[in-house]
């Protein structure tokens, strides 16, 4: 029961169920004497009755007509908002997961660097031994002359 409510709310929030209601409405209006409620109107205007005496059956149509314009229009913008509540949600998921993969590319390199520094690290103090030995041997220095 929900999936029909569902398929008929999405049917009627659509412009041409907007479009081919009006013409009904159009069509039902004109063909049920509209000629013979004009003429009315007009001889209670002249006769001050009003053109539309009680119980206000034209009023209470323009009534009718604001409330199912109202009601298709606020449903042609629910369906509008989703779309665009959905399209942001799939640019927001998209831009989480291009961070996300900075992020992973980010720390792949600092992982890449710091090996390199340890390396760098290793070599340097093999140098520093061998430059300690080479200077420093048997306590005679090259400058102790």
């Amino acid at each position: 029961m929900e999936r029909v409510s569902e398929g008929v709310a999405s049917g009627m929030g659509t412009v041409g169920f907007l479009l081919v209601s009006s013409g009904v409405i159009l069509a039902w209006v004109l063909s049920n004497h509209v000629v013979h409620f004009l003429s009315n109107s007009w001889t209670g205007l002249l006769n001050g009755n009003g053109f539309d005496p009680a119980p206000f059956i034209l009023l209470n149509l323009v009534f009718s007509a604001v409330a199912f314009y109202t009601g298709a229009l606020v449903i042609i913008a629910q369906k509008a908002q989703t779309r665009t509540d959905k399209a942001n949600e799939e640019a927001a998921a998209k831009h989480r997961d291009e961070l996300a993969q900075m992020q992973t590319d980010l720390l792949q390199r600092n992982t890449e660097l710091t090996e390199q520094i340890h390396a760098l690290s290793g070599k340097l103090k093999v140098l520093t031994e061998e430059v300690h030995a080479a200077t420093c041997t048997g306590g005679s220095h090259p400058h102790a002359a």
